[in-house]
């Protein structure tokens, strides 16, 4: 993300079953636990089954042997996270690329070719995309059953390259072309990289439209979204307006945090933070559906500007991202691309082909919300007696599960109010746990890590028994609970 001081302001009506947050000690002298009360007869979203989603700089294409079948551990990795979903591809980089119509001999480090998320430094460099990146790229899309949204270079480049890169990428991923956007947060373009002279939406929808019609003169039929913006919802509203009837999907993008030089982001805002949600994400959903269009997160993290060491890298984002996915599916959003690459500190999945991978906090807690994924989330009143415990019930194929989180430095206990008509009062648990809040390593879910190879396999689970209707969960501090029941 580029730099700049994003403000934003949560309200606790963003979502029913969204966390509220934790008054001081001294003003809770015998808290009641909280409690869930889960409506199956009212559906409040249908979570489409490729919702989760991960981002990358466009400079990752540099390196073809990274986005490749034959990255058989990388593969192994997106398929852990979801039997589909949709990878993004663009950041910051996607407007210093230029595209080659000709394969070019490749790099002799490319074994090493990793490029982590943009710090928001820019740089000097021109990144060059071959027809050998996007048929790797094809073939790892296939292998992992991910679709992809490709971004191309619309602050720097010329609609007829982009035009004929479209094409390439148009016939060469087909169905697996979910779609394709000109520009990176649009909202943050710089005029002779001043950041008081910023582009205009006028001067933004104008080259757009530019490059709109050379793509669709090559390929009729190319799926577009957009607007891809770093900040300004209100270029949500105007977008789908001025595009209405090219474009099939809405995007914007969204940093919890930011950026890392100020020390006020720490994983107590992380986990507290009242000012982010409600005019970036709610808003976009609310233009979205007065649009008639979907609304897709493309890109965010944590801490913007490639994240914060000590927070983005830590448990606290897997508590964190698992509750944000949650609040999305139950707002309506069509999914979530969390960007990362190489090493950098947020990234859900760190390394390179030559050093292996490993499974980032993160990682985990885009793992624990697999329930979400093509299940319908269910209405809920959720009673959290002034904790910081969110939850969240979802139904698919007959199942039941509550997803929960405590995010507070005190253990509680959850009770389950059950679906009348229930001839059961039992359950198994799922537990996302950390050794600290502050933990780098060493995350479990279900007793279990993310191996190298990316398999993944729980070896402990819980089974819960209740009675007169009702399920009591306990939820220690700092820990996420699924719990499924038929």
């Amino acid at each position: 993300m580029n730099s700049m001081n994003r403000r934003h302001f949560l309200s606790a009506a963003a979502v029913a079953t969204a966390a509220t947050f934790a008054r001081p000690a001294w003003a809770i002298e015998a808290p009641a636990s909280p409690s869930l009360t889960i409506h199956t007869d009212k559906a409040i979203a249908h979570i489409p089954a490729d919702f989760t989603g991960l981002s990358y700089e466009s400079s990752q294409l540099v390196h073809p042997l990274f986005f490749s079948a034959e990255n058989i551990a990388l593969v192994q990795f997106f398929r852990t996270l979801g039997a589909a979903g949709v990878l993004r591809i663009g950041g910051n980089m996607s407007e210093f690329t230029a595209w080659s119509p000709v394969d070019l001999p490749a790099a002799a480090d490319d074994a090493d070719g990793t490029e982590g998320p943009d710090p928001g430094k820019g740089t000097t460099r021109t990144f060059v995309i071959t027809p050998l990146a996007i048929r790797n790229l094809n073939a790892f899309l296939e292998a992992t059953n991910w679709k992809l949204i490709y971004g191309l270079n619309l602050a720097r480049g010329a609609a007829e390259a982009a035009a004929d890169e479209a094409e390439y990428v148009s016939k060469t991923c087909g169905s697996r072309l979910l779609a394709i956007q000109f520009g990176n947060e649009p909202d943050l373009f710089k005029h002779n990289n001043d950041p008081k002279d910023r582009w205009k939406y006028a001067e933004y929808i104008a080259k757009w439209k530019t490059f709109e019609k050379a793509v669709h003169a090559r390929v009729p039929n190319a799926p577009l979204a957009g607007p891809d913006t770093s900040f300004k919802p209100e270029w949500v509203g105007n977008f789908a307006k001025d595009t209405k009837g090219t474009v099939g999907l809405l995007t914007a993008h969204y940093y919890a945090e930011g950026p890392p030089t100020d020390p006020r982001m720490t994983i107590d805002y992380l986990l507290n933070q009242q000012e982010k949600f409600m005019p970036h994400i709610v808003r976009a959903i609310e233009l979205s559906r007065q649009a008639g269009l979907p609304y897709r997160m493309s890109e965010g993290n944590t801490c913007y500007n490639a994240g914060k060491k000590g927070v983005s890298d830590t448990f606290a984002s897997a508590l964190w991202v698992g509750d944000f996915l949650a609040q999305i599916a139950a707002l309506g959003g069509t999914g979530v691309n969390m960007h990362g690459g190489g090493n950098g500190l947020y990234t859900p999945i760190a390394g390179s082909p030559r050093e292996g991978y490993s499974a980032r906090p993160e990682y985990y807690g885009l793992l624990f919300v697999r329930p979400l994924f093509g299940a319908t989330m269910l209405a809920s009143d959720l009673q959290n007696s002034g904790l910081n415990v969110s939850a969240y019930a979802m139904q698919k194929a007959g199942k039941i599960t509550v997803l929960a989180f405590n995010k507070g430095n005190s253990a509680t206990t959850l009770t389950l109010r059950l679906p009348s008509g229930r001839t059961k009062d039992s359950a198994s648990i799922l537990r996302l746990t950390g050794p600290a809040v502050n933990a780098t390593s060493n995350v479990l879910l279900g007793g279990s890590e993310v191996a190298s190879n990316g398999a993944w396999k729980p070896v402990a689970s819980e089974i819960l028994h209740g009675s007169g209707g009702t399920l009591q969960v306990s939820l220690p501090a700092f820990s996420g609970a699924a719990v499924s029941f038929d």
